[in-house]
């Protein structure tokens, strides 16, 4: 019967004897990859790193400071502050003013600890560089500056202070130390490119996400450029954001300021041409004089009708007095009219006349008409009566002027009254003009003025909590660190050394992968040492039992590799011992396994395989050979190096 598998070992036993086998290949591995990181750590150049810390306050509202501007503030039509400041740390021209202030775009190639400061006295570069690589070397107290690449040429000669420039660097060497190397390295990069490498290299992080503060990184291997990097990305974001801001205010206000002269201005002009229109219209507080002009009208008015009244009443009168011819009779109708009772000398005329009226009826009784009384009478009646009409008259056209000239003052009080509302509409016009412009006026004081408020406020919104400074420790190499990621990385790729060298062993190592191979099962795993074959009792039973299922009187122990003579000993010894019965075993040599014993008669066949010494293929083909010449293979045995790899063989 086949070997149970379940009594193979567990998982950790497995990847034991994984480390027993290929424990060669784990260790070339593991000692390469150490021997890597130490190479490393121990050649690597220090890189330092240095930081700054930022607080952006939150900008004035972009309306100014009045009480209704927060609403529109909040509506962030300018975009995000904090965002609109990451972007100008982030943007294009900062790093270029940080690369043309450090001279980033020139980099020194020196041995290790060997700085810029060290070497030379002054180090920069303009615009002009190109992608190149130059080599300084000493000769006595010269220097000469070689280009290597991208052609190969001297480029000149200079002493230890005296500056000299080429390809865009501007150098000037400290005089040389003993100890000093004897050549070093300059490298440039076109400006552009480097302002794009030194725009990624920037880092800048956000503390928190509730709190508008920044944190500035830098990286490199020049203690001196790495200080100098923070320092000019802070100067430059202040400088740039500053003038940002200045403009804009700056651009405001002086909009604001030609706003408010022009409005001035029209404003002035406004208030001349409507102080001129109520000086020509005399129109001035247009209620009140509107108000009194009615009046008077109605006054005017009223006189005239009542003189016409009083004319009439006249008229009729006058027409009575042509038709009377008594004078006494007559001038007794003036009395009914209310202006000649309130008349004193009409009164009095009155009443002398009939006065002498009464005389004339008097004497008329004792004297003639023609007595000398009598006449002397009626001449003063009759004077009296001119007397009378001629005042009258007088007062008749007196009264017919009075009409005439209150008929007058009201025509002309009727064309002003057509004027009144068309002044008016004028006066509200011009007035109207004049408060918007002044109103105007007052709101662009406001606004200017707030705008310098804003800009006065938004000059100290950003603030360096943690000013440029250089970490006391190198970042990288970490010597314990180092060590400790250099251990693991060894022991990782130890591991898969390992079980790549398993995975790529061709040879036939389990049973379950050898029973996949032939399509047949795995009878038993003898163990084959230095002093022969050793079967168990277990693997002589097994052969017995699968030549009872299959009928069969012999089998045939065919080796795939190597010759199978040993273990059919083996195997007889075991069942003479156990008394076990085997079926005839007849041996066939590796050469001829898969012709003459087969073809010999219709004898099945158990292969035989030493384990990681058969290539799987070859036990494949041996399977398939045997069933080709119409054999049958009733299993395999799995011949193993000793215990232990038998009972891995079954893991």
């Amino acid at each position: 019967m086949a070997r149970d598998e379940s009594t193979s070992p567990g998982l950790l036993a497995s990847w034991i004897g994984l480390g027993r086998r290929r424990w060669v290949a784990g260790l070339i591995a593991f000692v390469a990859v150490a021997a890597a990181v130490a190479v490393v750590l121990l050649t690597a150049k220090p890189v330092y790193r240095a930081d700054a810390r930022l607080r952006l306050g939150e900008p004035p509202p972009a309306g100014g400071v009045s009480p209704t501007a927060g609403f529109i503030g909040l509506l962030r039509l300018g975009g995000d502050p904090f965002a609109n400041d990451l972007e100008l740390l982030g943007s294009r021209t900062v790093a270029e003013h940080v690369v043309e202030d450090v001279a980033l775009h020139a980099r020194l190639d020196a041995p290790r600890g060997w700085h810029r400061d060290s070497l030379f006295t002054r180090f920069g570069a303009d615009r002009t560089t190109i992608k190149a690589t130059y080599e300084a070397e000493w000769a006595g107290d010269a220097i000469r500056i070689h280009m290597r690449s991208p052609r190969d040429s001297l480029v000149g000669e200079t002493k230890a202070g005296h500056p000299i420039a080429f390809g865009g660097v501007i150098a000037e060497f400290k005089p040389r130390r003993p100890d000093s190397p004897e050549r070093f390295g300059i490298v440039t990069l076109p400006f552009d490119d480097a302002a794009r490498t030194i725009a990624k290299r920037i880092r800048i992080e956000r503390t928190r996400r509730e709190a508008n503060v920044l944190s500035l990184m830098f990286d490199d291997i020049d203690p001196a450029v790495t200080r100098g990097a923070i320092e000019a990305a802070v100067r430059r974001f202040l400088g740039l954001r500053a003038a940002i801001l200045a403009r804009e205010s700056n651009e405001t206000v002086d909009s604001l300021r030609a706003v408010s002269t022009t409005t001035m201005l029209e404003l002035a002009q406004a208030e001349a041409a409507l102080e001129e229109w109520q000086r020509e219209s005399r129109l001035v507080a247009p209620d009140v004089q509107s108000e009194a002009f009615v009046e008077r009208y109605m006054l005017v008015v009223g006189e005239l009708e009542a003189a016409r009244i009083e004319f009439a009443a006249m008229d009729s009168i006058f027409e009575r007095l042509q038709r009377e011819t008594e004078p006494s009779r007559t001038w007794v109708l003036l009395l009914s009219h209310p202006r000649f009772i309130e008349n004193e000398p009409m009164g009095l005329l009155l009443s002398r006349m009939a006065s002498l009226e009464d005389q004339r009826l008097a004497l008329a009784a004792r004297r003639a008409e023609t007595s000398r009384e009598a006449t002397v009478l009626r001449n003063q009646i009759e004077s009296l009566d001119a007397s009378l009409r001629r005042l009258a008259t007088s007062y008749r056209n007196a009264l017919d002027e009075r009409i005439g000239d209150l008929e007058s003052q009201v025509g002309r009080m009727d064309a002003e009254f057509l004027k009144v509302p068309g002044n008016t509409v004028e006066l509200g016009r011009r007035q109207r003009d004049v408060r918007v412009l002044s109103e105007l006026v007052v709101l662009t004081e406001q606004r200017l003025r707030q705008e310098e408020l804003r800009q006065a406020l938004t000059v100290s919104n950003v603030q360096v909590i943690d000013p440029p400074q250089l970490r006391r420790r190198q970042v990288w190499p970490r010597p314990k660190l180092g060590a400790a990621v250099g251990f693991v990385l060894a022991s990782m790729f130890g591991l898969l050394a390992m079980v790549a060298a398993e995975t790529a062993d061709p040879t036939v190592r389990r049973a379950g992968r050898l029973r996949a191979l032939i399509d047949a099962p795995v009878i038993g795993s003898p163990v084959r040492t230095r002093r022969g074959v050793r079967v168990t009792e277990r693997d002589a039973a097994a052969i017995a039992a699968v030549a009872t299922r299959a009928k069969a009187d012999a089998i045939v122990l065919a080796a795939v590799t190597g010759d199978a003579s040993d273990l059919a000993g083996a195997l007889v010894a075991e069942a003479n011992g156990a008394g076990i019965t085997l079926p005839a075993l007849r041996v066939a040599p590796a050469m001829s396994a898969f012709g003459d014993a087969v073809l010999a008669g219709d004898v099945p066949v158990v292969l035989v395989v030493e384990a990681a010494k058969t290539p799987r293929h070859k036990a494949a083909a041996a399977a398939a050979r045997v069933r080709e010449a119409g054999g049958t293979v009733l299993g395999a045995l799995l011949v193993c190096r000793s215990e232990r790899a038998a009972r891995e063989a079954w893991g």
